[in-house]
């Protein structure tokens, strides 16, 4: 039985992917920059605000990158729950687990990553939130996920990560913990496929089965 489940946040718990593709074109237009295509801003997600903005931008100019994150955050601050959801079944998951410790680590930065699950009643089922603006390194640098194992006082074979991503992936293999990828995201299901994952799964009903298969 696993101890903790953690899981990553845009794209796995939650359907972020119009509000964000929006905002992205938001600070592009502001900046008289064309637009993008959502399948590329979608390429883009997955290692931090920063260099979501230096992707759409195209730039290494850090003054320009951190002018284009301060229109994004402003808009996405006022937008960032216009159409973002919980992925379909992710309510029944938690709700599943909500006798084991249960977690968020992402690399969104705060404070959405904490409104928006207070928004959407996933908070309360939560041991932790650890975010992009944590002092940790993103992922795919594990130490996020290890110390909420370390202040839970679990070990790495006890914890399950649910990430949608290469980085999601690397970040559980890199800190020994199993991990399932979940196809509803960011990433087309042959790319994920071409990490051989262990467990790939194409939304929560299906993680939900296998989570009563391998008694998790």
């Amino acid at each position: 039985m696993k101890k903790l489940i953690a899981y990553d946040l845009d794209g796995t718990l939650v359907d972020t992917r119009q509000d964000i593709v929006l905002s992205a074109n938001h600070m592009l237009s502001a900046m008289g920059r064309p637009l993008l295509a959502a399948e590329t801003i979608h390429s883009y997600v997955g290692r931090g605000l920063f260099d979501l903005i230096q992707s759409c931008l195209g730039t290494r100019d850090e003054k320009e990158i951190g002018r284009g994150a301060r229109i994004y955050r402003r808009y996405y601050s006022e937008h960032m729950m216009d159409h973002t959801l919980l992925y379909p079944g992710a309510m029944k998951v938690l709700h599943h687990f909500k006798d084991r410790k249960q977690a968020v680590v992402t690399n969104k930065p705060s404070p959405f990553s904490e409104q928006m699950l207070e928004s959407l009643g996933a908070a309360d089922f939560l041991c932790g939130i650890v975010t992009g603006s944590s002092k940790h390194p993103p992922k795919p640098d594990p130490s996020a996920i290890l110390e909420v194992l370390e202040k839970e006082k679990i070990l790495p074979e006890e914890a399950l990560f649910v990430g949608d991503s290469e980085v999601d992936f690397q970040t559980a293999c890199s800190a020994g913990i199993d991990a399932v990828l979940i196809a509803h995201g960011f990433v087309s299901r042959d790319k994920l496929e071409s990490l051989s994952p262990k467990w790939l799964v194409d939304n929560f009903e299906e993680l939900l089965q296998l989570a009563l298969k391998q008694s998790w």
